[in-house]
């Protein structure tokens, strides 16, 4: 035999041995492909909260910039108008009537049927006279409710229609316990750490943008995080906002946000 037949002999038999060893290699079963998909499942629903949680710790993060800058232009206002806090058509020195109360003062802009013209109102006013130009500024991102930015970018040029934010404005100070129907609408005469000015929306549960707390901006410029993880000051604001008749739900809420303030930690 030569060297060449050798040659080819010795590497039929090699050929012969990998067919032989590829046949003996198990493969993978319908069994183990349905195994390894189940598990594959188990580690992506253990992940998507810690997931969740992270995109919602990043919206928050922009909702209290959001609010620092409303916080802002409501100071640049004061400063320009004497002290004067802008002024709202829902913040009166008598009782409001049933449905007109300060639970409305997360409105920018009046509605035609209201206002003749729909003009300005409270936080709006900062957007017409240019202290903030950006309309989604006033917008959270981790609102869920009925008033997201989408369903007011055109009524924001029309000039006709009413807007609605996603912030809630106070208009003015914590009110005397003697004189509980006085207005202190001068921001020269608030104590500012103890007075929360603006705050996520307060309305409905709807307008309620993180479901587990609120941030507040107080008068001496800083933002802070209210907590709510027991659900107590969500479940007290009214279910819609056809069901927002009292403003008494959202006075309660600006006085926890005080109080929050003067508690230790």
């Amino acid at each position: 035999m030569n060297a060449t037949a050798t040659t080819r002999g010795m590497c039929q038999r090699s050929d012969g041995e990998r067919r032989r060893l590829g046949a003996d290699r198990p493969g993978f079963s319908l069994l183990d492909v349905l195994v390894s998909i189940s598990v594959i499942a188990v580690l992506i629903g253990l992940l998507l909260p810690s997931f969740a949680k992270v995109n919602e710790t990043a919206r928050r993060v922009v909702c209290q910039s959001n609010i620092r800058q409303i916080g802002l232009g409501v100071v640049m206002y004061a400063d320009d108008y004497n002290g004067f806090l802008p002024p709202s058509e829902f913040l009166r020195p008598v009782q409001p009537r049933s449905g007109e109360g300060k639970q409305n003062m997360d409105t920018l802009r009046l509605s035609p049927d209201r206002e003749e013209g729909a003009p300005w109102d409270g936080l709006g006013l900062l957007y017409q006279y240019g202290y903030l130009s950006t309309p989604k500024i006033f917008y959270c991102p981790s609102h869920h409710g009925d008033n997201p930015y989408s369903a007011y970018a055109l009524a924001w040029n029309e000039g006709l229609a009413e807007v609605i934010c996603n912030y809630h404005y106070r208009g003015e100070g914590p009110r005397p316990a003697g004189n509980p129907t006085r207005i202190q609408n001068r921001l020269y005469f608030i104590d500012p750490s103890h007075s929360s000015l603006i705050a996520d929306g307060l309305r409905s549960q709807s307008d309620y943008n993180h479901k587990v707390g609120v941030n507040f901006f107080t008068a001496d410029l800083s933002v802070h995080w209210y907590d709510d993880t027991d659900r107590a000051l969500l479940l007290s604001l009214p279910e819609s906002k056809e069901d927002a008749e009292s403003q008494a739900p959202v006075d309660n809420a600006w006085t926890l946000f005080d109080q929050s303030m003067t508690e230790p930690n």
